[in-house]
């Protein structure tokens, strides 16, 4: 019953004008290269161990995170090593930038890896890797998502994913038929969407983010775009080919990351003899959901 009397409770509570609400300030992130944090994790003499491409301090926020809703990592292994983790994350994408070996996930599936494959697990389980040779993987997660809403992954009974393997000669097959083909006029590049057999009416790679392979080909430039996703690129295979992201110009260097601030403005030319092609994570997923993916030429 309320008696009107002043409680604990009551007195949590605030009230901010109309003009404060409105004019919420945030650091905007800039366009960046993480090419340290993979000269680091590709170090012959690097211990095993996760090296976050981390922005936590320019986000101000109290864990981890690349964007504010994307934590890029390296997990370096040594051969014969061993890593287990257990990600506050929906999913975890994975790409195999070098070596050979397995993961597992308790009641889970196991994934045989090598050099150029792509896999996807289910966030929130106990994960282990295990190296049969030097190796490192790159992983992109939303655990800055789901630390910043306080919540936990479902269960893995319960999870929207289920452990996906994408073998390189597979995605080798498939990267010849789309430098194939021909682009029409408005399309916005040479991509192609992964998903999965459970992703695959949405098609995106999990709930929150979106995972696609894009390749420019020589003498190729991606028109200039934008849009409110924020984007990881890993540069798979580079050469004299850049990224133009917000007026500024960033070389394309194998294995590096390059980030793509939301609604900034990029683009990205081959004045090369070979196609390039990198892999793409964006929190893309959620802005279809919620229909402002705000995609434009610019």
């Amino acid at each position: 019953m309320h008696t009107g009397l002043s409680t604990s409770v009551a007195d949590r509570a605030r009230f901010i004008a109309v003009e404060d609400g409105f004019n919420i300030k945030r650091p905007p992130l800039e366009p960046r290269a993480f090419g340290a944090e993979r000269d680091r994790a590709l170090d012959a003499s690097c211990a095993s161990g996760v090296i976050p491409c981390d922005m936590s301090e320019v986000l101000s926020t109290p864990y981890p995170a690349t964007t504010p809703l994307l934590l890029a990592k390296f997990v370096r292994l040594r051969e014969r090593d061993e890593i287990t983790t257990r990600l506050r994350a929906s999913g975890e994408i994975y790409y195999v930038l070098r070596g050979r070996g397995w993961t597992g996930q308790v009641g889970g599936e196991t994934v045989e890896w090598g050099k150029g494959d792509i896999f996807c697990l289910a966030g929130g389980v106990m994960t282990s890797h295990h190296a049969l040779e030097d190796s490192v993987l790159y992983t992109v997660t939303d655990e800055p998502l789901l630390a910043f809403s306080g919540v936990e992954p479902a269960s893995l009974t319960d999870s929207p994913l289920e452990a996906v393997h994408y073998p390189a000669e597979h995605i080798e097959r498939e990267l010849a038929a789309l430098c194939r083909r021909d682009l029409g006029p408005d399309t916005p590049g040479r991509a192609l969407f992964l998903t999965s057999r459970k992703m695959e009416g949405s098609r995106t790679c999990t709930p929150a983010l979106t995972l696609t392979l894009n390749a420019v080909l020589p003498g190729e430039r991606q028109p200039p775009h934008r849009h409110n996703a924020a984007a990881l690129v890993l540069i798979i295979r580079g050469g004299p080919v850049h990224s133009l992201i917000g007026g500024r110009q960033l070389p394309w260097e194998e294995g590096s990351v390059l980030l793509t601030p939301p609604n900034a403005v990029h683009s990205h030319e081959n004045v090369g003899h070979d196609a390039a092609v990198a892999l793409i994570v964006q929190d893309g997923a959620l802005h279809y959901h919620c229909r402002t993916m705000g995609f434009e030429f610019a």
